[in-house]
């Protein structure tokens, strides 16, 4: 028996130190985190770090419907110059570096209930996606057709977050442009439900890359482009 409890706790410490040091520590350290102020003359920014908080309505609609399973939030560090990870994901957008400035800190995650890190890469990093997706029509055109925008896309269509209607008079503003062989019919249109309306806000609002306090003018002169 002596040795049958001896047993049971060796197995208690061998999967209750990793799930303490993995799960418990870096969830009480988070829990305790605040924003930072700028220091105006040495980082170059006002306000405080991180500035912007995602948008909330919109990130219960990212997880409902999955997104978690194909695109990830993370941008992570290259260790010993091995980088499993992609390197530009998350920053391809025109007027910044392809070289990612910066991998993501706890704080990117503030106000965040849950950090959708991801589960794989199936597509593109999401991280910073707003900064280089600002086109709202384009973007429900890629949750309500993806191959309209990229014929390789493998990404699957949220039509149940759009409404297919009949048009009455005057085209409604907020009607996708689709191509002809996407579009639902002569004298029908495709609107955005308030659903898809807050996914596209949670979208734009993913900037994960802002300059952390006491490194900003670093990393601002990492993201000037290499001549």
């Amino acid at each position: 028996m002596s040795d049958f409890r001896k047993f049971v706790l060796r197995i208690g410490i061998l999967f209750g130190l990793p799930w303490f040091f993995l799960i418990v520590g870096p969830v009480m350290k988070y829990q305790k985190l605040a924003p930072i102020a700028y220091d105006k003359d040495k980082d170059g920014v006002d306000g405080q770090y991180p500035p912007s908080v995602i948008h909330r309505q919109g990130q219960l609609v990212y997880a409902r419907e999955g997104c978690v399973q194909c695109h990830s939030q993370m941008i992570r560090s290259a260790n010993l110059g091995l980088d499993g990870w992609r390197k530009g994901w998350g920053q391809e957008q025109e007027g910044r570096t392809a070289e990612p400035v910066r991998s993501n800190t706890l704080r990117d995650y503030l106000g965040e209930p849950f950090a959708f890190l991801g589960i794989q890469r199936t597509g593109p990093d999401l991280a910073n996606v707003g900064w280089r997706i600002t086109d709202r029509a384009k973007m429900h055109q890629s949750f309500y057709a993806p191959r309209s925008v990229n014929q390789w896309s493998t990404m699957p269509s949220y039509r149940q977050l759009y409404t297919v209607q009949k048009a009455q008079g005057q085209k409604s503003k907020l009607a996708l442009d689709l191509p002809e062989e996407f579009h639902p019919g002569k004298g029908w249109e495709v609107v955005p439900t308030a659903e898809a309306e807050a996914l596209v806000d949670y979208m734009i609002s993913l900037k994960k890359d802002y300059p952390v306090p006491g490194m900003a003018a670093a990393m601002a002169a990492a993201a000037q482009p290499k001549k």
